[in-house]
Protein backbone atom coordinates (compact mmCIF):
# COMPACT_ATOMS: atom_id res chain seq x y z
CA UNK A 1 0.00 0.00 0.00
CA UNK A 2 1.03 3.71 -0.62
CA UNK A 3 2.06 6.12 1.94
CA UNK A 4 1.45 3.38 4.52
CA UNK A 5 1.99 5.40 7.80
CA UNK A 6 1.11 8.43 6.47
CA UNK A 7 -2.17 8.92 8.21
CA UNK A 8 -2.01 12.59 8.61
CA UNK A 9 -2.90 13.63 4.63
CA UNK A 10 -5.11 11.30 4.42
CA UNK A 11 -7.02 11.77 6.97
CA UNK A 12 -7.01 15.84 6.55
CA UNK A 13 -8.41 14.69 3.00
CA UNK A 14 -10.75 11.96 4.79
CA UNK A 15 -12.54 14.58 7.51
CA UNK A 16 -12.92 17.22 4.88
CA UNK A 17 -11.43 19.44 7.25
CA UNK A 18 -9.17 22.27 5.13
CA UNK A 19 -8.01 25.29 7.36
CA UNK A 20 -11.02 27.57 6.82
CA UNK A 21 -8.87 30.81 5.89
CA UNK A 22 -7.73 28.40 3.40
CA UNK A 23 -8.38 28.24 -0.20
CA UNK A 24 -11.72 26.01 -1.27
CA UNK A 25 -10.49 23.00 -2.45
CA UNK A 26 -8.67 23.58 -5.90
CA UNK A 27 -10.65 21.75 -8.71
CA UNK A 28 -9.14 18.49 -8.68
CA UNK A 29 -7.97 16.17 -11.37
CA UNK A 30 -10.77 13.58 -12.44
CA UNK A 31 -11.15 10.36 -10.27
CA UNK A 32 -9.85 7.95 -12.29
CA UNK A 33 -5.85 8.07 -13.63
CA UNK A 34 -5.79 8.95 -17.70
CA UNK A 35 -6.14 6.29 -19.84
CA UNK A 36 -2.38 5.17 -20.28
CA UNK A 37 -1.45 6.61 -24.14
CA UNK A 38 1.92 7.34 -25.37
CA UNK A 39 -0.15 10.43 -26.01
CA UNK A 40 -1.15 13.21 -24.11
CA UNK A 41 -3.76 12.17 -21.60
CA UNK A 42 -7.10 12.64 -22.58
CA UNK A 43 -8.60 13.92 -19.72
CA UNK A 44 6.24 27.15 17.01
CA UNK A 45 4.77 26.96 19.39
CA UNK A 46 3.87 30.54 19.94
CA UNK A 47 6.29 32.33 21.68
CA UNK A 48 6.01 32.52 25.43
CA UNK A 49 5.22 35.80 26.68
CA UNK A 50 8.28 37.81 28.81
CA UNK A 51 8.46 37.19 31.93
CA UNK A 52 8.17 39.61 34.96
CA UNK A 53 11.01 41.71 36.24
CA UNK A 54 12.30 39.78 39.71
CA UNK A 55 11.11 41.06 42.57
CA UNK A 56 12.75 43.83 43.92
CA UNK A 57 15.54 42.83 46.41
CA UNK A 58 14.75 43.27 49.84
CA UNK A 59 16.44 44.80 52.53
CA UNK A 60 18.69 42.07 54.07
CA UNK A 61 17.84 40.79 57.77
CA UNK A 62 19.51 42.05 60.25
CA UNK A 63 23.04 39.82 60.40
CA UNK A 64 23.53 37.23 63.31
CA UNK A 65 26.40 34.65 63.64
CA UNK A 66 27.20 32.29 61.07
CA UNK A 67 26.29 28.81 61.89
CA UNK A 68 29.09 26.47 61.56
CA UNK A 69 29.49 25.13 58.05
CA UNK A 70 28.66 21.67 57.77
CA UNK A 71 31.09 19.88 54.91
CA UNK A 72 29.00 19.96 51.68
CA UNK A 73 27.20 16.31 50.85
CA UNK A 74 29.30 14.58 48.16
CA UNK A 75 28.08 15.12 44.95
CA UNK A 76 25.52 12.51 43.56
CA UNK A 77 26.19 11.82 39.57
CA UNK A 78 22.41 11.84 37.80
CA UNK A 79 20.90 8.84 37.02
CA UNK A 80 21.71 7.54 33.37
CA UNK A 81 19.44 8.04 31.05
CA UNK A 82 18.05 4.68 30.08
CA UNK A 83 16.68 4.44 26.39
CA UNK A 84 13.21 3.06 26.12
CA UNK A 85 13.45 -0.44 25.03
CA UNK A 86 11.74 -2.22 21.96
CA UNK A 87 9.33 -4.25 24.95
CA UNK A 88 8.32 -1.09 26.84
CA UNK A 89 7.92 0.87 23.74
CA UNK A 90 4.75 -1.15 22.94
CA UNK A 91 1.54 -0.73 23.70
CA UNK A 92 -1.29 2.47 23.70
CA UNK A 93 -3.59 3.60 21.71
CA UNK A 94 -4.10 5.93 18.83
CA UNK A 95 -7.35 7.75 18.16
CA UNK A 96 -8.17 10.02 15.34
CA UNK A 97 -11.73 11.46 14.36
CA UNK A 98 -13.15 9.82 11.01
CA UNK A 99 -15.89 9.97 8.62
CA UNK A 100 -17.35 6.04 8.40
CA UNK A 101 -16.07 4.18 5.31
CA UNK A 102 -18.39 2.26 3.03
CA UNK A 103 -16.16 -0.17 2.48
CA UNK A 104 -12.74 -2.02 3.32
CA UNK A 105 -12.54 -3.55 -0.31
CA UNK A 106 -10.10 -1.77 -1.82
CA UNK A 107 -12.00 -2.44 -5.46
CA UNK A 108 -15.26 -1.48 -4.28
CA UNK A 109 -14.70 1.85 -3.20
CA UNK A 110 -12.35 5.93 -3.86
CA UNK A 111 -13.85 6.78 -0.47
CA UNK A 112 -11.08 8.24 1.18
CA UNK A 113 -12.49 7.23 4.68
CA UNK A 114 -12.13 3.73 3.44
CA UNK A 115 -8.42 4.47 2.18
CA UNK A 116 -7.50 6.03 5.54
CA UNK A 117 -8.30 2.43 7.14
CA UNK A 118 -7.11 -0.20 4.38
CA UNK A 119 -4.40 1.75 4.02
CA UNK A 120 -3.10 0.08 7.09
CA UNK A 121 -3.88 -3.60 6.31
CA UNK A 122 -2.72 -3.87 3.13
CA UNK A 123 0.48 -3.19 0.75
CA UNK A 124 1.34 -2.71 -2.23
CA UNK A 125 4.27 -3.92 -4.59
CA UNK A 126 6.14 -0.57 -4.14
CA UNK A 127 5.91 2.62 -2.04
CA UNK A 128 7.36 6.37 -1.66
CA UNK A 129 10.07 7.06 0.57
CA UNK A 130 10.40 10.63 2.51
CA UNK A 131 12.50 11.91 -0.51
CA UNK A 132 9.37 11.42 -3.09
CA UNK A 133 11.53 8.24 -4.58
CA UNK A 134 9.75 4.95 -5.14
CA UNK A 135 11.30 2.19 -3.21
CA UNK A 136 9.90 -1.64 -2.75
CA UNK A 137 7.33 -2.67 -0.45
CA UNK A 138 6.18 -6.19 -1.15
CA UNK A 139 8.66 -6.18 -4.20
CA UNK A 140 12.92 -6.38 -3.44
CA UNK A 141 13.70 -5.07 -6.57
CA UNK A 142 12.39 -4.92 -10.40
CA UNK A 143 13.66 -4.50 -13.70
CA UNK A 144 11.95 -2.43 -16.43
CA UNK A 145 12.33 -3.59 -20.27
CA UNK A 146 14.16 -1.19 -22.59
CA UNK A 147 10.86 -0.32 -24.51
CA UNK A 148 9.42 0.52 -21.23
CA UNK A 149 6.03 -1.64 -21.37
CA UNK A 150 7.71 -4.68 -19.29
CA UNK A 151 8.27 -4.40 -15.39
CA UNK A 152 9.46 -7.62 -13.63
CA UNK A 153 9.15 -7.69 -9.81
CA UNK A 154 11.23 -9.55 -7.77
CA UNK A 155 9.39 -10.01 -4.68
CA UNK A 156 9.95 -10.57 -0.81
CA UNK A 157 10.14 -14.43 0.70
CA UNK A 158 9.90 -13.08 3.94
CA UNK A 159 5.79 -12.40 4.11
CA UNK A 160 2.67 -14.12 4.46
CA UNK A 161 -1.02 -12.73 4.64
CA UNK A 162 -2.38 -12.40 8.17
CA UNK A 163 -4.73 -15.56 7.82
CA UNK A 164 -1.18 -17.29 7.43
CA UNK A 165 -1.14 -17.69 3.56
CA UNK A 166 1.81 -17.26 1.70
CA UNK A 167 2.47 -13.96 -0.26
CA UNK A 168 3.71 -14.71 -3.78
CA UNK A 169 3.45 -13.63 -7.33
CA UNK A 170 0.01 -15.69 -7.89
CA UNK A 171 -1.30 -13.39 -4.50
CA UNK A 172 -0.23 -10.09 -6.94
CA UNK A 173 -1.76 -11.81 -10.18
CA UNK A 174 -5.29 -12.71 -8.52
CA UNK A 175 -5.23 -9.35 -7.44
CA UNK A 176 -4.80 -7.24 -10.33
CA UNK A 177 -7.08 -9.68 -12.27
CA UNK A 178 -10.21 -8.92 -9.43
CA UNK A 179 -9.35 -5.59 -10.06
CA UNK A 180 -10.31 -6.02 -13.98
CA UNK A 181 -13.06 -8.16 -12.79
CA UNK A 182 -14.97 -6.18 -9.79
CA UNK A 183 -12.84 -2.86 -9.76
CA UNK A 184 -15.27 -0.43 -11.55
CA UNK A 185 -15.40 1.99 -8.74
CA UNK A 186 -11.28 1.73 -7.60
CA UNK A 187 -9.54 4.57 -9.30
CA UNK A 188 -6.59 2.83 -10.37
CA UNK A 189 -8.57 0.02 -12.95
CA UNK A 190 -7.93 2.10 -15.96
CA UNK A 191 -4.24 1.79 -15.16
CA UNK A 192 -4.96 -2.37 -14.82
CA UNK A 193 -6.64 -2.30 -17.91
CA UNK A 194 -3.17 -0.98 -19.60
CA UNK A 195 -1.38 -4.26 -18.64
CA UNK A 196 -1.68 -6.49 -21.46
CA UNK A 197 0.17 -9.58 -19.98
CA UNK A 198 0.61 -10.61 -16.65
CA UNK A 199 3.13 -13.61 -15.80
CA UNK A 200 4.22 -15.74 -13.39
CA UNK A 201 7.53 -17.47 -13.74
CA UNK A 202 7.91 -18.75 -10.18
CA UNK A 203 6.49 -17.93 -6.66
CA UNK A 204 8.82 -14.91 -6.41
CA UNK A 205 8.31 -13.23 -9.74
CA UNK A 206 6.01 -11.09 -11.70
CA UNK A 207 6.07 -9.92 -14.52
CA UNK A 208 3.38 -7.14 -16.25
CA UNK A 209 3.24 -5.90 -19.69
CA UNK A 210 1.93 -3.03 -20.27
CA UNK A 211 -0.22 -2.19 -23.91
CA UNK A 212 1.83 1.41 -23.79
CA UNK A 213 4.67 2.87 -21.48
CA UNK A 214 3.22 4.68 -18.58
CA UNK A 215 5.38 6.15 -16.09
CA UNK A 216 2.49 6.82 -13.85
CA UNK A 217 2.32 3.33 -13.22
CA UNK A 218 4.55 3.21 -9.95
CA UNK A 219 2.05 6.32 -8.73
CA UNK A 220 -0.62 4.21 -9.18
CA UNK A 221 1.00 1.22 -7.63
CA UNK A 222 2.28 2.47 -4.70
CA UNK A 223 -1.34 3.46 -3.89
CA UNK A 224 -3.33 1.43 -1.50
CA UNK A 225 -5.95 0.70 -4.09
CA UNK A 226 -3.39 -1.52 -5.15
CA UNK A 227 -2.99 -3.09 -1.92
CA UNK A 228 -2.61 -6.84 -2.66
CA UNK A 229 -4.85 -9.37 -1.50
CA UNK A 230 -4.76 -12.79 0.37
CA UNK A 231 -6.48 -15.04 -2.37
CA UNK A 232 -7.91 -17.69 0.55
CA UNK A 233 -9.18 -14.90 2.35
CA UNK A 234 -11.69 -13.59 -0.70
CA UNK A 235 -11.82 -16.87 -1.08
CA UNK A 236 -13.33 -18.11 1.78
CA UNK A 237 -15.42 -14.28 2.02
CA UNK A 238 -16.98 -15.66 -1.28
CA UNK A 239 -15.41 -12.78 -2.86
CA UNK A 240 -17.11 -9.87 0.19
CA UNK A 241 -14.17 -8.74 2.10
CA UNK A 242 -16.02 -5.61 2.86
CA UNK A 243 -15.45 -6.17 6.10
CA UNK A 244 -13.23 -8.84 6.37
CA UNK A 245 -10.13 -7.30 5.08
CA UNK A 246 -6.88 -9.60 5.00
CA UNK A 247 -3.46 -8.43 4.26
CA UNK A 248 0.20 -8.37 4.91
CA UNK A 249 0.23 -5.14 6.54
CA UNK A 250 1.26 -3.80 9.89
CA UNK A 251 -2.45 -4.17 11.28
CA UNK A 252 -5.59 -5.87 11.22
CA UNK A 253 -9.33 -5.43 11.69
CA UNK A 254 -10.34 -6.19 15.22
CA UNK A 255 -14.09 -4.75 15.12
CA UNK A 256 -16.21 -2.35 13.11
CA UNK A 257 -19.38 -0.73 14.61
CA UNK A 258 -20.76 0.91 11.94
CA UNK A 259 -21.21 5.01 12.96
CA UNK A 260 -19.37 4.45 15.76
CA UNK A 261 -15.95 2.82 16.06
CA UNK A 262 -13.15 0.79 13.88
CA UNK A 263 -10.34 -1.01 16.06
CA UNK A 264 -7.01 -2.02 14.25
CA UNK A 265 -5.05 -3.84 16.37
CA UNK A 266 -1.20 -4.64 15.97
CA UNK A 267 0.14 -7.41 13.27
CA UNK A 268 2.71 -9.29 15.99
CA UNK A 269 4.45 -10.84 12.92
CA UNK A 270 4.94 -7.85 10.68
CA UNK A 271 8.12 -7.51 9.33
CA UNK A 272 9.74 -3.86 7.89
CA UNK A 273 11.62 -3.85 4.88
CA UNK A 274 11.50 -0.04 4.98
CA UNK A 275 15.44 1.67 5.26
CA UNK A 276 13.82 4.78 6.33
CA UNK A 277 12.36 3.29 9.63
CA UNK A 278 14.17 2.10 12.22
CA UNK A 279 12.04 -0.67 13.53
CA UNK A 280 12.37 -3.13 11.49
CA UNK A 281 9.42 -5.55 12.97
CA UNK A 282 5.81 -4.73 14.17
CA UNK A 283 4.42 -1.27 14.94
CA UNK A 284 4.76 -0.11 18.39
CA UNK A 285 1.62 1.28 18.95
CA UNK A 286 -1.12 -1.94 20.02
CA UNK A 287 -4.48 -0.52 18.14
CA UNK A 288 -5.05 2.66 16.10
CA UNK A 289 -8.93 3.22 16.47
CA UNK A 290 -10.48 5.84 14.01
CA UNK A 291 -13.98 7.17 15.93
CA UNK A 292 -16.43 8.63 13.52
CA UNK A 293 -16.60 12.39 14.47
CA UNK A 294 -18.30 14.23 11.33
CA UNK A 295 -18.63 17.39 12.63
CA UNK A 296 -15.23 19.84 13.11
CA UNK A 297 -16.84 21.26 16.86
CA UNK A 298 -17.24 17.70 18.28
CA UNK A 299 -13.89 16.66 17.01
CA UNK A 300 -12.74 19.63 19.21
CA UNK A 301 -14.57 18.47 22.46
CA UNK A 302 -13.03 15.08 22.01
CA UNK A 303 -9.49 16.46 21.68
CA UNK A 304 -10.13 18.58 24.70
CA UNK A 305 -11.60 15.24 26.55
CA UNK A 306 -8.68 13.38 25.66
CA UNK A 307 -10.82 10.70 23.42
CA UNK A 308 -8.97 11.23 20.31
CA UNK A 309 -4.88 12.13 20.13
CA UNK A 310 -5.33 13.70 16.67
CA UNK A 311 -7.09 16.57 15.16
CA UNK A 312 -6.75 19.18 11.70
CA UNK A 313 -7.20 22.40 12.93
CA UNK A 314 -9.34 25.16 11.62
CA UNK A 315 -7.48 28.64 11.40
CA UNK A 316 -9.67 30.12 14.41
CA UNK A 317 -7.72 26.86 17.01
CA UNK A 318 -4.34 27.23 15.18
CA UNK A 319 -2.81 29.85 18.17
CA UNK A 320 -4.74 27.99 21.00
CA UNK A 321 -3.24 24.57 20.40
CA UNK A 322 0.04 25.82 19.01
CA UNK A 323 0.15 27.35 22.90
CA UNK A 324 -1.36 24.17 24.37
CA UNK A 325 1.96 21.98 26.08
CA UNK A 326 -0.45 18.58 25.42
CA UNK A 327 0.08 18.86 22.24
CA UNK A 328 2.77 19.18 19.21
CA UNK A 329 1.44 20.83 15.59
CA UNK A 330 2.69 19.40 12.52
CA UNK A 331 2.42 21.14 9.16
CA UNK A 332 1.41 18.98 6.42
CA UNK A 333 1.02 20.37 2.83
CA UNK A 334 -1.93 19.70 0.41
CA UNK A 335 -0.44 18.07 -3.07
CA UNK A 336 -1.42 21.13 -5.31
CA UNK A 337 -1.25 24.97 -5.53
CA UNK A 338 -3.39 28.00 -6.21
CA UNK A 339 -2.56 29.88 -9.39
CA UNK A 340 -3.42 33.06 -11.35
CA UNK A 341 -3.94 32.01 -15.00
CA UNK A 342 -3.57 33.96 -18.04
CA UNK A 343 -6.36 32.88 -20.93
CA UNK A 344 -3.68 32.16 -23.46
CA UNK A 345 -5.90 31.65 -26.62
CA UNK A 346 -7.37 35.61 -26.19
CA UNK A 347 -5.49 38.57 -26.95
CA UNK A 348 -3.54 40.45 -25.72
CA UNK A 349 -2.79 37.34 -23.25
CA UNK A 350 -1.54 34.93 -26.04
CA UNK A 351 1.65 37.52 -26.11
CA UNK A 352 3.89 35.79 -23.47
CA UNK A 353 5.26 38.69 -22.80
CA UNK A 354 2.41 40.40 -21.33
CA UNK A 355 1.83 37.33 -19.54
CA UNK A 356 5.54 38.06 -18.18
CA UNK A 357 4.47 41.53 -17.32
CA UNK A 358 1.79 41.00 -15.07
CA UNK A 359 3.16 38.08 -13.52
CA UNK A 360 5.91 40.21 -12.41
CA UNK A 361 3.84 42.34 -10.24
CA UNK A 362 2.17 39.65 -8.29
CA UNK A 363 3.75 40.00 -4.88
CA UNK A 364 2.87 36.45 -3.73
CA UNK A 365 4.66 36.78 -0.13
CA UNK A 366 2.06 39.67 0.72
CA UNK A 367 -1.05 37.35 -0.73
CA UNK A 368 0.66 34.60 1.92
CA UNK A 369 1.11 37.20 4.61
CA UNK A 370 -1.93 39.02 4.26
CA UNK A 371 -4.37 36.41 3.43
CA UNK A 372 -3.07 33.52 5.37
CA UNK A 373 -0.98 35.12 8.36
CA UNK A 374 1.86 33.79 6.87
CA UNK A 375 1.29 30.53 8.51
CA UNK A 376 -1.25 28.74 6.35
CA UNK A 377 0.26 28.92 3.43
CA UNK A 378 3.95 28.70 1.52
CA UNK A 379 4.94 30.44 -1.49
CA UNK A 380 5.16 28.24 -4.64
CA UNK A 381 7.33 29.55 -6.88
CA UNK A 382 6.87 26.53 -9.61
CA UNK A 383 3.95 24.82 -11.64
CA UNK A 384 4.87 21.51 -9.72
CA UNK A 385 3.81 22.31 -5.92
CA UNK A 386 6.61 21.67 -3.39
CA UNK A 387 4.73 18.58 -2.06
CA UNK A 388 4.92 16.71 -5.25
CA UNK A 389 7.44 14.68 -6.48
CA UNK A 390 9.29 16.17 -9.54
CA UNK A 391 9.25 19.55 -7.26
CA UNK A 392 13.26 21.17 -7.03
CA UNK A 393 13.65 24.10 -5.40
CA UNK A 394 16.55 24.94 -7.64
CA UNK A 395 13.89 25.56 -10.53
CA UNK A 396 12.99 29.06 -8.25
CA UNK A 397 15.84 30.60 -10.36
CA UNK A 398 13.13 30.42 -13.27
CA UNK A 399 10.28 32.28 -11.05
CA UNK A 400 9.12 35.09 -12.20
CA UNK A 401 9.95 36.76 -9.13
CA UNK A 402 7.88 40.33 -7.78
CA UNK A 403 9.32 43.04 -9.43
CA UNK A 404 7.11 46.18 -10.13
CA UNK A 405 9.81 48.08 -11.69
CA UNK A 406 10.52 45.19 -14.77
CA UNK A 407 6.98 44.98 -15.13
CA UNK A 408 6.20 48.51 -16.24
CA UNK A 409 8.98 48.81 -17.82
CA UNK A 410 8.02 45.81 -20.29
CA UNK A 411 3.84 46.81 -20.11
CA UNK A 412 5.92 50.80 -21.72
CA UNK A 413 8.02 48.86 -23.97
CA UNK A 414 4.72 46.71 -24.89
CA UNK A 415 2.97 49.72 -25.46
CA UNK A 416 0.67 50.41 -22.72
CA UNK A 417 1.38 53.37 -21.77
CA UNK A 418 0.21 55.65 -18.74
CA UNK A 419 -2.91 57.65 -19.51
CA UNK A 420 -3.92 59.47 -16.22
CA UNK A 421 -4.27 57.18 -13.26
CA UNK A 422 -4.33 53.23 -15.52
CA UNK A 423 -2.62 52.32 -18.69
CA UNK A 424 -3.88 51.89 -22.01
CA UNK A 425 -3.46 49.17 -24.44
CA UNK A 426 -1.51 50.12 -27.61
CA UNK A 427 -4.82 50.84 -29.43
CA UNK A 428 -5.80 53.56 -27.15
CA UNK A 429 -8.39 51.47 -25.17
CA UNK A 430 -8.62 51.80 -21.50
CA UNK A 431 -6.72 48.50 -20.39
CA UNK A 432 -8.96 46.41 -18.12
CA UNK A 433 -8.33 42.85 -17.47
CA UNK A 434 -10.88 41.32 -15.77
CA UNK A 435 -9.87 38.11 -13.19
CA UNK A 436 -12.48 35.54 -12.95
CA UNK A 437 -12.42 33.50 -9.46
CA UNK A 438 -14.89 31.94 -7.06
CA UNK A 439 -17.36 33.26 -4.54
CA UNK A 440 -15.23 32.09 -2.03
CA UNK A 441 -14.02 34.81 0.82
CA UNK A 442 -10.85 33.78 0.41
CA UNK A 443 -10.37 34.08 -3.41
CA UNK A 444 -12.04 37.55 -3.09
CA UNK A 445 -9.42 38.75 -0.80
CA UNK A 446 -6.56 37.11 -2.83
CA UNK A 447 -8.43 38.94 -6.13
CA UNK A 448 -8.73 41.99 -4.27
CA UNK A 449 -5.13 42.18 -3.41
CA UNK A 450 -4.30 40.95 -6.95
CA UNK A 451 -6.03 44.19 -8.05
CA UNK A 452 -4.06 46.30 -5.80
CA UNK A 453 -1.23 45.24 -6.92
CA UNK A 454 -1.53 45.30 -10.75
CA UNK A 455 -3.05 49.18 -10.00
CA UNK A 456 0.47 49.81 -8.51
CA UNK A 457 1.72 49.00 -11.89
CA UNK A 458 -0.87 50.97 -13.95
CA UNK A 459 -3.31 48.34 -14.62
CA UNK A 460 -6.77 48.59 -13.89
CA UNK A 461 -7.99 44.72 -13.30
CA UNK A 462 -11.99 44.04 -12.49
CA UNK A 463 -12.59 41.77 -10.14
CA UNK A 464 -15.44 39.12 -11.35
CA UNK A 465 -16.48 36.39 -8.61
CA UNK A 466 -19.28 33.16 -9.61
CA UNK A 467 -20.17 30.36 -8.43
CA UNK A 468 -17.54 27.51 -8.87
CA UNK A 469 -19.68 25.71 -11.53
CA UNK A 470 -20.48 28.51 -13.28
CA UNK A 471 -16.98 29.16 -14.01
CA UNK A 472 -15.88 25.91 -14.57
CA UNK A 473 -18.13 26.41 -17.32
CA UNK A 474 -17.00 29.43 -18.77
CA UNK A 475 -13.23 28.52 -18.97
CA UNK A 476 -13.08 26.39 -22.64
CA UNK A 477 -15.24 29.60 -23.72
CA UNK A 478 -12.24 31.66 -23.73
CA UNK A 479 -14.35 34.83 -22.58
CA UNK A 480 -12.27 35.12 -19.44
CA UNK A 481 -9.08 37.34 -19.14
CA UNK A 482 -7.85 35.77 -15.97
CA UNK A 483 -8.33 33.14 -13.82
CA UNK A 484 -8.16 32.69 -10.37
CA UNK A 485 -8.18 29.04 -8.92
CA UNK A 486 -6.18 25.88 -8.29
CA UNK A 487 -5.57 22.31 -9.29
CA UNK A 488 -5.06 19.36 -6.71
CA UNK A 489 -2.90 16.30 -8.31
CA UNK A 490 -0.30 13.92 -6.31
CA UNK A 491 1.84 13.25 -9.24
CA UNK A 492 4.12 15.19 -12.20
CA UNK A 493 2.16 13.71 -14.63
CA UNK A 494 -0.66 17.19 -13.52
CA UNK A 495 0.72 18.37 -16.66
CA UNK A 496 -1.00 16.40 -18.86
CA UNK A 497 -4.27 16.93 -17.09
CA UNK A 498 -4.16 21.08 -16.49
CA UNK A 499 -1.76 22.13 -19.26
CA UNK A 500 -2.04 19.53 -21.85
CA UNK A 501 -3.45 20.43 -25.84
CA UNK A 502 -5.98 17.57 -24.87
CA UNK A 503 -7.73 18.96 -22.54
CA UNK A 504 -8.82 22.36 -23.93
CA UNK A 505 -12.13 22.28 -23.60
CA UNK A 506 -11.91 20.61 -19.95
CA UNK A 507 -9.48 20.94 -17.42
CA UNK A 508 -7.14 23.26 -18.94
CA UNK A 509 -8.18 26.42 -17.51
CA UNK A 510 -5.79 29.00 -19.44
CA UNK A 511 -6.27 27.00 -22.97
CA UNK A 512 -2.82 26.76 -23.14
CA UNK A 513 -1.54 24.62 -26.19
CA UNK A 514 2.44 24.46 -26.28
CA UNK A 515 4.10 21.74 -29.04
CA UNK A 516 7.47 21.73 -26.49
CA UNK A 517 5.48 21.06 -23.36
CA UNK A 518 3.75 18.28 -25.44
CA UNK A 519 6.64 16.56 -26.47
CA UNK A 520 8.05 16.70 -22.38
CA UNK A 521 4.34 15.48 -21.24
CA UNK A 522 4.50 12.71 -23.87
CA UNK A 523 8.06 12.01 -22.74
CA UNK A 524 7.23 12.27 -19.31
CA UNK A 525 4.14 9.64 -19.60
CA UNK A 526 6.24 7.07 -21.03
CA UNK A 527 10.11 7.31 -19.31
CA UNK A 528 10.08 4.63 -16.42
CA UNK A 529 13.15 5.51 -15.08
CA UNK A 530 12.67 8.00 -12.56
CA UNK A 531 15.98 9.66 -12.59
CA UNK A 532 15.11 10.63 -16.34
CA UNK A 533 12.01 11.32 -15.72
CA UNK A 534 12.04 13.99 -12.85
CA UNK A 535 14.42 15.97 -15.37
CA UNK A 536 11.71 16.10 -17.89
CA UNK A 537 9.40 17.47 -15.46
CA UNK A 538 12.08 19.82 -14.81
CA UNK A 539 12.59 20.66 -18.38
CA UNK A 540 8.71 20.69 -18.73
CA UNK A 541 8.84 23.44 -15.64
CA UNK A 542 11.22 25.92 -16.95
CA UNK A 543 9.51 26.50 -20.03
CA UNK A 544 5.66 26.71 -18.13
CA UNK A 545 7.79 29.50 -15.99
CA UNK A 546 9.33 30.94 -19.11
CA UNK A 547 5.92 31.17 -21.15
CA UNK A 548 4.06 31.64 -17.96
CA UNK A 549 0.49 30.84 -18.54
CA UNK A 550 0.48 30.37 -14.72
CA UNK A 551 2.03 32.14 -12.20
CA UNK A 552 1.73 29.77 -9.37
CA UNK A 553 0.90 31.96 -6.00
CA UNK A 554 0.38 29.72 -3.28
CA UNK A 555 0.42 26.06 -1.57
CA UNK A 556 -1.96 25.53 1.51
CA UNK A 557 -0.48 24.67 4.48
CA UNK A 558 -3.04 21.82 7.05
CA UNK A 559 -1.94 22.69 10.80
CA UNK A 560 -2.59 19.26 12.61
CA UNK A 561 -2.24 18.64 16.66
CA UNK A 562 -1.38 15.70 17.96
CA UNK A 563 -0.66 14.31 21.44
CA UNK A 564 2.56 15.37 22.83
CA UNK A 565 2.52 12.13 24.66
CA UNK A 566 3.25 10.30 21.13
CA UNK A 567 7.20 9.94 20.52
CA UNK A 568 9.06 9.03 17.30
CA UNK A 569 7.13 10.37 15.03
CA UNK A 570 8.71 12.10 11.75
CA UNK A 571 7.36 13.12 8.52
CA UNK A 572 7.60 12.94 5.04
CA UNK A 573 8.38 15.59 2.20
CA UNK A 574 4.54 16.63 2.04
CA UNK A 575 4.05 16.78 6.32
CA UNK A 576 2.52 13.29 6.52
CA UNK A 577 3.24 11.68 9.61
CA UNK A 578 5.44 8.35 9.48
CA UNK A 579 4.45 6.65 12.74
CA UNK A 580 6.23 2.82 12.54
CA UNK A 581 8.90 4.06 14.96
CA UNK A 582 6.36 6.13 17.15
CA UNK A 583 5.51 5.33 20.43
CA UNK A 584 3.21 6.40 23.34
CA UNK A 585 5.90 7.39 26.34
CA UNK A 586 4.04 5.34 29.46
Amino acid sequence: MSRLFRFLLLAVIALGVLVACATPTPEPAPTKAPAPTTAPAQPTKAPEPTKAAAEPTKAPAPTTAPAATKAPEPTKAPAPTVAPTVASKVGGTLTLPANDPDTLDPHQTSNPSSYDVFALIYETLVTEAPDGSYVGLLADSWKISDDNKTITFALRKDVKFTDGSAFNAEAVKFTFERILRVGTKSPIQSTIKNIEKMDTPDANTFVMTMKDPYAPIFHDLANAYAGILSPSAVKAANDDIGRKPIGTGPYILKSWQTGQLIVLERNANYVSSLKFFDNKGAPYIAERRFKIIPEYATQVASLEAGEIDYLALQAQDVAKYGKDARFKIFDSFTTGLTYLGFDTKKAPFDNPKVRQALAYAVNKDEIVQVVFDGALAKVACCAIAPSIQGYDAKLSQYELKYDPAKSKQLLDDLGYKVSGKYRTAPDGKPFQPAIYTTTSNTHGKIATLLQAQFQAVGVDMQVKQMESGALLALTPKAEHDLYLNGYSWNEPDMFSLFLSCDRLSGSNRVLYCNQDLEKLIVAGRTTLDQTKRMQIYADAQKLVSQEAPWQPLYMNVNKVAVSAKLQGVKQDRTGGLLLHDAYFVK
